[in-house]
């Protein structure tokens, strides 16, 4: 029986990191680049809420956000979770160790944001949420890649 994680190749990768690139002007578009009326389109929604609350209907809206939002997620999600270039077996329990850690550092950090913020930012922090446990997975990820290369080949690190 195969145990290993099912990754995206390892060109995945820029692909990700392509998707986040992209992703930048659409959100500054957005928040700072006046909502070009180009990206005002009728979409369906599950559900909609400005002035009222809507349940499967046709909306207009401006749809940058949404783009900055998709191509930030999956850009983060391949470079999470491809492989690396020179994959290794045991980086599975160094995935599987950084994946553990990054969720717990997540529930203290989500439970933390509940006692410090309140109102309504609760709820964007409460978005956020998954962002903090991919960033925090992809860095302590990258840290024990770090740490087991120096202990993998201490003479490199000698210079």
């Amino acid at each position: 029986m195969d145990n290993r994680f099912s990754l995206f190749p390892h060109k995945a990768k820029l692909a990700g990191w392509l998707c986040i690139i992209l992703s930048i002007p659409f959100g500054y578009l957005y928040f700072w680049g006046g909502k070009p009326e180009f990206f005002n389109m009728k979409i369906f929604a599950a559900v909609t809420t400005y002035t009222k609350t809507r349940f499967f209907v046709i909306s207009q809206t401006n749809v940058l956000d949404e783009i900055s939002a998709i191509l930030l997620i999956t850009g983060i999600a391949l470079i999470s979770f491809s492989r690396e270039k020179n994959e290794k077996m045991h980086f599975e329990a160094l995935r599987i160790k950084a994946m553990i850690n990054a969720v717990y550092f997540t529930i203290v950090f989500w439970i933390l944001s509940f006692v410090f913020i309140y109102g309504m930012a609760i709820f964007i922090v409460s978005f956020l949420v998954f962002f903090v446990f991919l960033l925090t997975f992809n860095l302590l990820f990258r840290f024990y890649l770090i740490r087991d290369k120096r202990v993998a080949d201490p003479h490199d690190n000698q210079r």
